[in-house]
């Protein structure tokens, strides 16, 4: 008998140390290498933190960052308690919306659309109706901030809206904020193909965008996202690889992204804010497809611990950032 509870005591320890392993590596990833959000997550379950925490922001960049980094561990209760207890709060309305994307997503799951059943649609929609809608009660309660705005256009997107509010929505963001990163990379996907847009009108959009933006600017990089939805459509959609490849490795191409890389990141005038990561994980992946062994290393030694292979699932393979490491310290 005792045994059998030894057994049993050594058993529960077990599961009891994957499951703190699982969400600390969760929460590790979801920090994306941020200390003061890695420090919030720690209580999903709880909102003070997270409240003090958005009390002291004062840029666009670290409300699009804070609300992203939270969105897949927050507890919805704990998001819709702080939205109860404090009705005017636009913080807590634009945390709760961003969270209530993840979870809409959750529905739908991450099959391609003839996958996904009729049941997963239905409640993929009826969650997306509740997101936008705290959302638009967001944008009313912080009508200077562009971040409402942003996530709206994902919504736009999943529910297959037409262009004409897609683009509503993005003139409002950018409206409040022209040269506003997330607004452009969130216009981008709701322009792609894989969402019923055209690539070739998402890739002028892009062109424009980083044509347009500052010098020193994030926003001067968005091209990247473009081209690597682009590449990405053809290879995994259309299974075009030999032209995916061709696109890749394209010299006109490669070169506008090294153009506008010394024009943005590499540029004495650059400024490092709290979106540059996500502008890095794109870079990074851009990199490591087109080969750039001396540029994939100088980005990867800027990450360091800061990125993992699940940063890099929409940018190019998950599972491929220990080959790129190896592929970048070659001599």
């Amino acid at each position: 008998m005792i045994f059998l509870i030894l057994c049993a005591l050594s058993i529960l320890s077990m599961l009891m140390y994957f499951h703190r392993k699982h969400k600390n590596n969760k929460r590790r990833q979801c920090a994306y290498g941020c200390i003061k959000a890695y420090n919030v997550l720690d209580k999903p379950e709880q909102y003070s933190d997270l409240k003090e925490l958005f009390e002291t922001l004062d840029s666009h960049e670290e409300r699009y960052f804070y609300s992203v980094s939270m969105s897949r561990i927050m507890f919805p209760q704990a998001l819709d308690k702080w939205t109860n207890s404090h009705p005017d709060s636009g913080d807590a309305l634009l945390c709760y919306g961003a969270r209530l994307l993840q979870w809409s997503w959750s529905a739908r799951g991450y099959g391609r659309g003839a996958e996904i059943s009729e049941a997963q649609w239905k409640e993929f929609f009826r969650r997306l109706d509740k997101t936008r809608q705290v959302l638009l009660e967001c944008a009313d309660k912080t009508p200077e901030d562009p971040t409402p705005w942003t996530y709206l256009i994902m919504v736009a997107t999943w529910y297959s809206d037409s262009d004409e509010l897609k683009f509503k929505y993005y003139e409002e963001a950018i409206a409040r904020d022209p040269y506003n990163w997330a607004a452009h990379m969130h216009m981008i996907i709701a322009l792609s193909e894989k969402w019923g847009g055209d690539n070739e009108e998402m890739l002028e959009f892009a062109r424009k965008a980083s044509r347009n933006a500052p010098t020193g600017s994030d926003l001067k990089l968005i091209l990247v996202k473009a081209y690597i939805e682009y590449w990405k459509y053809l290879d995994l959609f259309e299974n075009k690889i030999d032209e995916a490849n061709d696109f890749l490795m394209d010299k006109n191409i490669q070169k506008d992204i090294v153009d506008l890389y010394n024009d943005s990141l590499n540029h004495e005038s650059f400024k490092e804010t709290k979106v540059t990561i996500f502008v890095r994980y794109n870079l990074s992946g851009w990199f490591w497809l087109t080969r750039d062994r001396s540029r994939l290393k100088k980005e990867l030694s800027i990450l360091g611990n800061k990125i993992e292979d699940i940063h890099w699932r929409w940018v190019c393979t998950e599972g491929q950032l220990e080959d790129a490491r190896l592929f970048a310290n070659e001599s």
